[in-house]
C-alpha cells in the first residue's frame, strides 16, 4: 500500500502566507501529516503532490517522501489527487491511503488500524457525525475513476454505487483541518 499526500492546495481561505508552512507545536503544520505517515509507511512507499517550485517540496524530501508535481494546484483537490494515483498506477500500486496535509491531528494509530480493516472494502472513507472525508483508502478497483477527478470535490464526485464502502469512525479531535488562522490552535503540543 502506498501512502499519498495531498499538499497542492493554494491555501486561499488562509489569507497572506503558505498555511501549510505556518508553525504548529513549533514545527510547520504540513510536518505534523509528515510524521504521522512517516511512522506508518516505509520510505519507498511514501508520495506527496505538491506544486513545485514550493518549499513544501523540501520539507516533504526531507521525510523521505517521493514528490509528485502539480502543475495546475488551482484545479482543485479533485485533481490533485487524480494527478497522484496515476502516479500510482504507473508503478504498479494496488491500493493507497489518502493523507490530507492539512490534518495534522490524524495519530499513526488511526492510520493503522483503518489499513488493518481495508481487506474488507474498496474504499473507506473516514466518518465523522455522518460524513464521509478522509483520510481514506483506495483498491485498484477504484484507481481509474480517480484518475479523471477535478474541482474541489475530490473523490466525493465519484460515482460510489459500483463499489464496496466502508466508513471507519473517526475521532472528532482528529477530524479537525486548518483553513484560517483561527483554526490553528495556541495549545497545540505533540
Amino acid at each position: 500500500m502506498a501512502c499519498l499526500v495531498l499538499a497542492s492546495g493554494l491555501s486561499r481561505r488562509f489569507g497572506d502566507g503558505d498555511k501549510l508552512m505556518q508553525n504548529l507545536g513549533g514545527k510547520p503544520l504540513l510536518a505534523h501529516c509528515l510524521i504521522a505517515a512517516s511512522e506508518i509507511f516505509a520510505p519507498e512507499h511514501r508520495f506527496i503532490v505538491v506544486p513545485n517550485p514550493d518549499p513544501r517540496s523540501e520539507l516533504a524530501s526531507q521525510f523521505e517522501f517521493s514528490l509528485i508535481d502539480n502543475p495546475e494546484p488551482e484545479t482543485g483537490q479533485g485533481r490533485s489527487l487524480a494527478i497522484g494515483v496515476q502516479a500510482l498506477l504507473a508503478q504498479n500500486y494496488h491500493s493507497v491511503c489518502v493523507l490530507l496535509a492539512d490534518m495534522p491531528f490524524i495519530s499513526p494509530e488511526f492510520i493503522q488500524g483503518f489499513i488493518d480493516q481495508s481487506e474488507n472494502f474498496d474504499i473507506g472513507f473516514s466518518q465523522v457525525r455522518g460524513r464521509a472525508q478522509p483520510p481514506a483508502i483506495f483498491k485498484a478497483t477504484a484507481f481509474e475513476p480517480l484518475t479523471g477527478l477535478s474541482g474541489d470535490q475530490g473523490a466525493r464526485a465519484l460515482d460510489l454505487s459500483a463499489f464496496s464502502i466502508a466508513q471507519i469512525p473517526l475521532p472528532e479531535e482528529m477530524a479537525r483541518d486548518i483553513d484560517i488562522p483561527d483554526d490553528i490552535p495556541d495549545d497545540f503540543a505533540r
